[in-house]
């Protein structure tokens, strides 16, 4: 299958409807997410790559009060809904969200302790540029995870999906939703040749999900 579409900034209209279908897709993933990273670091600045909602951010919050966590993404409408999303939680004196372009983050050298992003990588129109920015960001030891959906899933990937979510939700899942919001393993290996060299490069198969593990 391949992608027909592709959008760096999500507009007004489409970040609304985006940010309910994330809650609904990605609420246990988002909660996943969390409970690894929380095992790996319990402290220190933790920047979140294409935030949209803000979902992973807040909940990594509510899960420890010792990490300072912002957010960015490219579409304003998207930073408008995740700070309104902090507030509402009483968790924005902990949780900052900015405008911010992943090919150019707004964030002096050696800034943060921990990079992650989720189901976003796919949107990078400049996704060379975007790892290397990561990298300038990024203190020395720090860790890197991107997870994204995958396009080129195996037969028995996607059976899970539609034993977890039955057929409507996964046909939207497998189907109209990857055709825009996905990746393949051919692809992320590209983008590792950008010419940066992390001391370790991990890409782990989760079934519909790619991670992809940096250490610099």
């Amino acid at each position: 299958m391949k992608k027909i579409i592709r959008i760096e900034g999500i507009p007004t209209p489409g970040a609304k409807i985006y940010s309910i279908i994330a809650r609904r897709f990605f609420r246990d993933f988002y909660k996943e997410v969390t409970e690894e990273l929380v095992l790996r670091i319990s402290s220190g600045r933790i920047l979140d790559v294409g935030t949209g909602p803000g979902y992973l951010p807040l909940e990594i919050a509510k899960r420890s009060q010792s990490l300072e966590i912002i957010g960015i993404d490219v579409s304003p409408a998207m930073v408008k809904i995740a700070s309104r999303n902090a507030e509402n939680m009483g968790l924005s004196e902990r949780v900052k969200f900015k405008v911010g372009n992943a090919a150019s983050l707004p964030f002096e050298d050696r800034y943060f302790d921990f990079v992650v992003s989720t189901a976003s990588l796919h949107h990078w129109l400049k996704p060379m540029e975007c790892i290397k920015e990561i990298y300038r960001v990024l203190k020395e030891d720090g860790e890197v995870w991107i997870y994204d959906i995958r396009r080129d899933t195996t037969r028995e990937a996607e059976m899970q999906v539609r034993r977890k979510y039955g057929w409507f939700l996964s046909f939207l899942l497998l189907n109209i939703i990857r055709i825009h919001s996905s990746i393949t393993l051919k692809e992320i290996k590209q983008i590792l040749s950008s010419g940066i060299k992390f001391s370790k490069e991990i890409i782990e198969d989760k079934g519909v999900i790619l991670k992809l593990c940096l250490l610099k």
